[in-house]
């Protein structure tokens, strides 16, 4: 399929919809703000006193508490990113070969000051484990049984009110996430590593702090491609360092001004705040900004920790995607999380299918691939209706371009309807796809009744707002299809 076969007066009315119907529900969700104040028991923290004004007190949305743990995150360890550089350089400078037991150091004294000594146990305890399963032989079938017996922990870990009031919210919140992190990465080395390894080498990879509780994720194989010696750092490798936190700063300022205008993270905590929008038609755009704010905060975390692993010659994952360059589900798992795509794909779905494996082969290691993820993501009700919608969609999706891709198909669609028109009525049978797929990520980032409410209002109000919905997402989907059109030509010019 390619949008390239359309004229020009066409491509203008699909980016000229995609811009007016963004524009429009920015601002209704900007005219919500007296009223979301007014409603709300919820109390929001005071602004920057630079956006005061004498006749209007501005307060910003706090109400994301995992971006607020971010923020709290960076303000205790800020240090560590900064002693963590500055060992990466001096190492690389004068002592190669120490430049991985430097970051084992930094890590161990950034957890080790900062954690309660049970959260320390724990995190001791899956590391070890991993190791010595990874030492008995790389079996996969203990691998994945040991990984089990870790998810029941940490989950039996959120449901202990005892060690919650021990450690605190905060740290509770933080071990978690940097414990599902040090699984999969347990998972990989134990995978991948061949030899007998060597704990140096393990614990530099388990333990690289830039990326150990906020992502992403890097396999071990891409982690070992780390040049270790001869890669003394140029001025124009520290620029493009420099750039890189720069750029995260940048989103970083943009999501905080912007949280004092536009009350999004509440919207996604209560269904009343949606609802106050003027229409159904409307509070779609409300969805479509919680799946914005959601990529611009993984656009911070996940930037903070690619640029120091870049910066450290690491081979890291590409940043996430946005989501409004996504018209096919597949490409959300592919180009939005890619270190995390890959570990699903090569060490769940392709150990269960290949190539020429049937569809019902494929379609069995997909259902499995998504219910490993449902299990690491945290057996929530709302996270199960995510992941299987995610199944369905991409089973759907599947069966789409199957079809569409028969001979006798093409056929038919060019004899009938042309080149154009056969992509634009290949592209209105996807975009069909495209909503449900959409609006499952509310779900997610949401949660079960605002996924659920919003799922309602696309769905059951009406033929008039369905047919609006699907014009709406119809020129989304061609807009998403001619930026691609457009990456890929531009790509095979460079090579």
């Amino acid at each position: 399929m390619t949008a390239g076969l359309l004229n020009r007066y066409e491509i203008l009315v699909y980016f000229s919809v995609y811009i007016v119907y963004i524009v429009i529900g920015l601002y209704k969700i900007y005219a919500l703000r007296d009223r979301i104040l007014n409603t709300s028991e919820f109390q929001f923290a005071e602004g920057w006193s630079l956006l005061q004004r004498p006749d209007v007190v501005r307060v910003r949305d706090d109400s994301n508490d995992e971006l607020e743990y971010f923020a709290d995150f960076i303000a205790k360890f800020w240090p560590y990113y900064l002693l963590h550089a500055l060992v990466s350089g001096i190492s690389r400078w004068k002592w190669p070969s120490l430049r991985r037991h430097g970051h084992v150091a930094v890590c161990t004294l950034a957890i080790g000051l900062n954690m309660h000594w049970t959260s320390l146990t724990m995190f001791a305890t899956l590391l070890f484990s991993y190791y010595l399963v990874a030492q008995l032989g790389r079996s996969k079938l203990l691998t994945w049984l040991l990984t089990a017996a870790w998810i029941v922990v940490i989950n039996v870990a959120k449901n202990s009110q005892w060690w919650l009031d021990t450690v605190g919210y905060a740290e509770y919140a933080v071990l978690i996430v940097t414990l599902s992190w040090s699984l999969l990465r347990g998972c990989s080395y134990s995978f991948t590593c061949t030899g007998t390894g060597n704990i140096p080498d393990y614990l530099a990879y388990t333990m690289y702090f830039p990326c150990l509780t906020y992502g992403p994720f890097i396999s071990y194989e891409r982690f070992n491609q780390q040049s270790t010696a001869g890669d003394v750092s140029s001025a124009q490798q520290f620029w493009r360092f420099l750039l890189a936190l720069l750029r995260v700063v940048f989103w970083w300022l943009m999501m905080q001004w912007a949280l004092h205008y536009f009350y999004i993270h509440y919207m996604t905590r209560d269904v009343r705040a949606v609802a106050m929008m003027d229409s159904v038609f409307w509070q779609h755009a409300a969805g479509y900004f919680m799946g914005q704010f959601f990529f611009i905060f993984y656009v911070i975390t996940y930037g903070l920790g690619i640029a120091f692993a870049e910066h450290d010659g690491i081979a890291a994952p590409k940043r996430p995607r946005c989501i409004g360059r996504i018209h096919f589900y597949s490409d959300m798992w592919k180009y939005f999380d890619e270190g995390l795509y890959e570990f699903l794909f090569k060490h769940i779905y392709a150990e269960l299918c290949g190539r020429k494996s049937s569809a019902v082969a494929k379609l069995c290691a997909t259902a499995l691939t998504f219910a490993f993820v449902f299990i690491w993501h945290g057996c929530y009700t709302y996270v199960l209706i995510w992941s299987v919608l995610n199944f369905v969609c991409l089973a759907a999706e599947k069966i789409y371009k199957t079809f569409v891709s028969k001979p006798a198909v093409q056929r038919w669609s060019l004899q009938h309807f042309g080149s154009a028109g056969a992509q634009r009525l290949h592209a209105l049978l996807a975009t069909q796809l495209f909503i449900p797929a959409a609006f499952s990520n509310v779900y997610f980032i949401a949660g079960q009744e605002i996924g659920g409410f919003l799922m309602r209002g696309a769905y059951l109000s009406g033929v008039g707002n369905y047919l609006a919905l699907s014009f709406c997402s119809y020129c989304f989907f061609q807009c998403s299809e001619l930026l691609l059109t457009r990456t890929s030509k531009d790509k095979l010019k460079t090579t």
